[in-house]
């Protein structure tokens, strides 16, 4: 979930005042021209979704999981309170027996959650430490204000992410690429969605392709261009071009992604038993860390409009995450009253009476609490709820 502090507000002011000027110039498209790339992305996604069910249902068959369940992880947005989903990552993987951390067959990420997923997607006790340090320690780099100069119609975003940017190259380095392309062939998928301005829609990219690309061309940069689009506050941060399209946060367009689209007949389980009629029937676990608060804490508005376009823009981000969470939920008791699989949803996110230590944004105390609070509930199984919020 994108953080609404001050930095966001005036980025929403700055995007709005200068909407019709910006630095970069892109060549207008048609309507026509945008309806056949319209027209084309759907193919593509059609395609895109058919091998990844095809893979999942091939790994889910032969059994890949001992029990025969497909663990699907979904991570949310959250901003710098994503160091609470590195926190229960870490301390769940602390976890042995009953309860364990499982290998996730399906890993999602959006926004902060995108920054999380490459490192849960491989899931080693090494990836998930390394998660943690990252966000138990935020550098003054990570977001480099451009200053008041910022405001003029020649700049793209009010900041800049060096040292941000610098980091997730070092921690999504060759061999981490080659790892998570390796795990498709398997039958794993790993997806992060972006927003596609100008088509105005949620696209999610599948990683391990894209990995898959990067071993063989010798270049990470689109796939890292992904994972910070996916991050990219609008108007704060700046704005990625990715194969000719303009992308920013996917938590515009959707702050949780659980592949709950299409027809039941596109469905994963409605295939798979189509497919594999002698076979039991798929079970399928979905654990949604959400990295934020599931209500929206209470407090004095003011009347400035400032103020009232901050606290608008975090109420309905927060209300739309919730609003998808119970889709989730219905989604699963519709397939389960369907007969076609056996579908549980476990949900874990930030406390409602927690409230950061410090005000401010990327803020060390802020991040360490959230990330030793993770990890307290990461280790229990009780912290997992299985009702609707």
């Amino acid at each position: 979930m994108i953080q609404i502090r001050s930095f966001v507000v005036l980025a929403l002011v700055a995007s709005t005042a200068l909407l019709a000027s910006c630095g970069r110039s892109r060549k207008a498209a048609t309507d026509a021209e945008l309806a056949k790339v319209r027209e084309e992305r759907l193919v593509e996604a059609r395609a895109d979704a058919k091998a990844s069910l095809m893979g999942l249902m091939q790994r889910t068959a032969l059994g890949a999981q001992a029990d025969g369940t497909l663990d699907v992880l979904v991570l949310s947005g959250g901003g710098d309170y994503g160091a609470f989903g590195a926190g229960v990552l870490a301390g769940w993987s602390e976890v042995t027996g009953e309860g364990a951390m499982p290998q996730f067959d399906v890993v999602t990420g959006v926004s902060a959650g995108a920054l999380i997923a490459p490192f849960a997607f491989l899931g080693e006790k090494q990836d998930l430490a390394e998660l943690e340090t990252l966000f138990r320690n935020p550098k003054p780099d990570w977001i480099k204000p451009r200053g008041l100069i910022a405001f003029l119609p020649d700049n793209e975003s009010l900041a800049e992410l060096p040292g941000l940017e610098r980091e997730l190259k070092t921690a999504i380095n060759e061999d981490r690429v080659r790892r998570i392309a390796a795990e498709g062939p398997k039958g794993r998928r790993f997806f992060v969605n972006a927003t596609d301005l100008d088509l105005g829609a949620s696209h999610p990219f599948e990683l391990t392709a894209a990995a898959e690309q990067a071993t063989k061309s010798g270049s990470s940069d689109r796939l890292h261009n992904i994972l910070l689009a996916s991050a990219g506050i609008p108007g704060a941060f700046p704005s990625r071009e990715i194969d000719g399209v303009l992308y920013v946060d996917g938590g515009v367009s959707s702050n949780i992604l659980f592949g709950a689209w299409g027809t039941r007949e596109d469905s994963f389980a409605f295939q798979f038993r189509k497919r594999f009629p002698s076979i039991p029937k798929p079970r399928v676990r979905y654990w949604v860390i959400l990295n934020n608060q599931a209500q929206t804490p209470a407090k004095t508005s003011q009347p400035g409009w400032i103020s009232v376009v901050g606290r608008s823009v975090e109420v309905a981000i927060r209300t739309s995450t919730i609003t998808s969470l119970r889709h989730l939920f219905t989604f699963t008791e519709l397939v389960t009253l369907r007969g076609d699989a056996d579908i549980e949803v476990n949900w874990i996110a930030i406390p409602n009476d927690w409230r950061p230590p410090v005000e401010g944004v990327f803020k060390k105390e802020t991040m360490n609490n959230l990330a030793d609070l993770g990890r307290k509930l990461g280790a229990e199984r009780s912290s997992w709820s299985q009702k609707a919020p």
